[in-house]
């Protein structure tokens, strides 16, 4: 710990006495280096480039004796922090940073400090006037070091201290030449100089000092009190504690305007400065300072500030919006035409933005702009009203003064140029819009004269078309298109000019030779008086699009035929079936009949088989009925035949024409809610509905109790419900129940067609109902129909 307070102390030493920045720093590193057993000591630089990027510089080294130098490597110079990630952050957080070289995990910090034999390393940062300078470097060679919290922070107490040395070092150089330009301005002015030393508490006026204030060299003493005896008593604490705060660093300047008693008891308008002087160790030891009366100056801005009301006054009669702002935008002035073109009111608006009123305005430049120069800016800006309608004014913004507070302040005005700016913003628009849509859009852009000839191509015509944009320029479109397709294009560019803008399908003839198809948008160009000067075409190839719809609609054709033929073939065969069943059905009846002069025995057998050829008639007519109705669906040929009637009594009908004769005995019972209005629907289908329904309930519940029909009156359609407690439909084959033909697992020794539930649910949604259906296997099955009151 010896060893390490001693370098400190020699490193301190030579900070405080070297008179050369270089060598101060050199010798700095070689007593630290020397001192605290190390192979290495040295500095980088941090240095921004014109591009603003940080690299390091190896600026100043120490090496032990055996110890490879790296002073002047290329290798160690010109990096950014960008290479050393980790490094940056918390060196310029003016944090230390060390560690063990083969612990890190930057794989290039851990070559660069490899190449140097290095494997313990210490960074501690150099801060010159809050700012990060660089840092200095410790590199033991020899041993893994563990560096001890009391060498990190001392060390650190080092950088800090090279830090103070390197600030001094500018403040002195920027005190010199501004006391140089001092005197030579106080020769060549009419200015007073003074000069306070903190030291001895001695205060010197010059000659002029006293004359200023009317008083001989004489006539009062050079003594701080006699320059606070004559401070206007509404300036002495404000000036008092702007000494203070400059003296104790609280603020970086001391300067001002203060009002000083004359000898003849009027008051002296006085502009002050004053530059702090420090010794070495940057403790403040005097300041030095002028005086300037500016009396004449101030009587003058007095007379200019009444003259600015009476201006004040005038603009509230101008045409244009009169505006002033702090350097912040904050109105503090408004013209009367403020409220005239944007209803906004002026009590409202003082104090907010001027900015918040102003659309599509870079703020921050603009005040950039205005501060930086002496003259006025002129901006386009839209100005929001109040009715957020948005208008074009011309914004002038320019620095002046507050007479009253001696700030500085943004005055404007804003006017109207909503027309122009339109008609040049059209112009802008369409401009970056052609450049925007030739850039970034795949389509195929070209502008045209009236005439048709191309004046602009988008670089995307080569893809399109093989052509480059310079084989098209100045040609006539028409030379491309196919033949077939110019009178329609002629047709639709005179329309076009028109101003019917539209788009346009035709085939276009590539470079080599072939055709494509190309969709086309056209707008016209018009000029600010409406007049078509040209027109803007994009054009898109949907060749592939095309040759699609040509297959989908062939395929359509065939589908359609097909459908056709499906539908005409189930209709033939359907009614070409019913001829044999009659036949069948008939010669069954005439059995029966002879079947009765038969003995007792032979008649009970044939009466049995004939039985079953008539159930079997009975169920192909019920197939063959159904394929007929599934058919006319199929092939669009049914139509609905809307009429109005009373549903209880249409239900009621249907159970006593249909369901009142059951083999079994079973009757459906029925639960309905009273409704006397009509309804309007079909009833032909709404019998196909229900017989379909109302019949599976009893076939498909044979051996349980009575199946049910329940009708329920809604707000704007009816609900029926059909219920049977049978065998139910298994879960898993509920998704199929609506495909035609599709019969239960559990149905094979129950007769059907399949088509009952297809031809139900198609007849529901013909009258604009749904249908759906709930089992519980062996327990319950509801099929639930609902229906509009009244039909679209």
């Amino acid at each position: 710990m010896n060893h390490l307070l001693k370098a400190i102390s020699e490193a301190n030493n030579h900070l405080l006495k070297e008179a050369n920045i270089h060598n101060a720093l050199q010798n700095c590193i070689t007593a630290l280096g020397s001192n605290i057993m190390i192979d290495r000591c040295y500095i980088f630089k941090n240095e921004v480039t014109n591009d603003g990027i940080t690299i390091l510089n190896y600026e100043y080294e120490w090496c032990k004796i055996g110890a490879i130098p790296f002073i002047g490597s290329p290798d160690l110079n010109g990096h950014t922090y960008e290479a050393f990630p980790g490094l940056y952050e918390p060196l310029s957080n003016n944090l230390p940073l060390y560690g063990l070289v083969k612990e890190s995990t930057n794989e290039f910090f851990k070559e660069i400090m490899e190449m140097q034999d290095i494997k313990a390393y210490l960074f501690t940062p150099i801060f010159s006037d809050n700012k990060f300078w660089g840092w200095i470097g410790f590199d033991d060679c020899e041993n893994e070091r563990n560096w001890l919290n009391e060498e990190v922070n001392a060390l650190h107490t080092v950088a800090h201290n090279i830090g103070l040395r390197l600030n001094q070092n500018k403040v002195r150089l920027d005190l010199e030449n501004t006391l140089n330009e001092l005197d030579f301005y106080m020769k060549s002015s009419n200015q007073a100089k003074w000069e306070w030393n903190f030291i001895t508490n001695e205060v010197k006026f010059s000659y002029n000092w006293f004359g200023m204030l009317g008083y001989g060299d004489d006539e009062l003493e050079h003594k701080f009190e006699t320059w606070e005896s004559i401070i206007h008593p509404d300036d002495f604490d404000e000036i008092k504690n702007k000494v203070e705060n400059y003296i104790n660093k609280k603020s970086d300047k001391y300067e001002g305007i203060v009002r000083l008693k004359h000898k003849l008891g009027n008051y002296l308008w006085v502009k002050y400065s004053g530059i702090l002087i420090e010794n070495d160790f940057g403790i403040p030891e005097k300041i030095i300072g002028t005086h300037i009366d500016i009396s004449e100056i101030k009587n003058k801005e007095t007379a200019l500030a009444n003259q600015r009301n009476e201006y004040d006054h005038l603009v509230n009669n101008l045409a244009e919006i009169i505006f002033k702002t702090d350097l912040n935008g904050n109105l503090i002035f408004l013209n009367n035409q403020w409220e005239e073109i944007t209803g906004h009111k002026i009590k409202n608006c003082i104090g907010t933005s001027i900015f918040s009123y102003l659309k599509y305005f870079n703020t921050i430049k603009a005040k950039e702009l205005i501060v930086n120069s002496k003259k006025p800016k002129s901006f386009e800006v839209q100005l929001i009203k109040k009715n957020n309608e948005k208008i074009w004014g011309l914004l002038l913004l320019s620095i002046d003064f507050n007479v009253s507070t001696n700030e500085k302040i943004i005055i404007g005005s804003i006017t109207d140029i909503n027309d122009t700016v339109n008609f040049k913003n059209q112009l802008e628009i369409s401009e970056q819009k052609y450049r925007f849509i030739a850039n970034n859009t795949s389509d195929f852009i070209m502008q045209h004269l009236n005439d048709g000839t191309i004046t602009y191509v988008s670089n995307t015509a080569e893809k399109i078309t093989g052509y480059t944009p310079e084989e098209l320029l100045q040609k006539n479109p028409y030379d491309f298109f196919h033949p077939n397709d110019v009178d329609k294009v002629q047709k639709q560019h005179l329309n076009i000019l028109d101003n019917k803008n539209e788009i346009i399908t035709f085939r276009f003839k590539k470079k080599s030779g072939k055709y494509i198809w190309l969709e086309t948008y056209s707008k016209t160009i018009l000029d600010n008086k409406n007049n078509v000067v040209g027109i803007q075409t994009s054009s898109r190839d949907i060749t592939k699009r095309i040759k699609d719809k040509e297959n989908i609609q062939q395929a359509l054709k065939k589908e359609k035929e097909l459908s056709e033929l499906k539908s005409g073939f189930v209709t033939m065969a359907s009614h070409q079936f019913r001829t044999p069943l009659s036949v069948i059905y008939s010669n069954v009846e005439l059995l029966n009949y002879k079947i009765d002069l038969l003995n007792v025995i032979q008649k009970e057998e044939i009466e049995r088989i004939s039985g079953r050829i008539t159930n079997e008639v009975n169920r192909m007519t019920e197939l063959m009925n159904n394929i007929l109705v599934f058919g006319a669906y199929e092939s669009k040929n049914l139509k609905v035949e809307l009429k109005e009637f009373n549903l209880n009594d249409f239900i009621d009908n249907l159970i006593e024409t249909y369901f009142n004769n059951e083999k079994d005995g079973r009757k459906i019972i029925v639960d309905k809610s009273e409704y006397e209005n009509n309804i309007q629907s079909d009833e032909s289908l709404l019998t196909h509905i229900l017989n379909n329904l109302i019949s599976n309930a009893f076939k498909y519940s044979v051996g349980s109790s009575n199946p049910m029909i329940r009708i329920n009156y809604l707000k704007d359609k009816f609900k029926i419900e059909i219920i049977d407690f049978g065998i139910g439909i298994p879960e898993l084959e509920n998704k199929h129940l609506f495909q035609s033909f599709y019969r239960g697992s559990n149905t094979s020794t129950i007769k059907g067609s399949g088509l009952g539930l297809i031809i139900a649910k198609q007849f529901t949604e013909l009258l604009n109902g749904t249908i759906s259906i709930s089992s519980k296997v062996n327990e319950i099955t509801t099929v639930t129909v609902t229906i509009p009151y009244k039909q679209n």
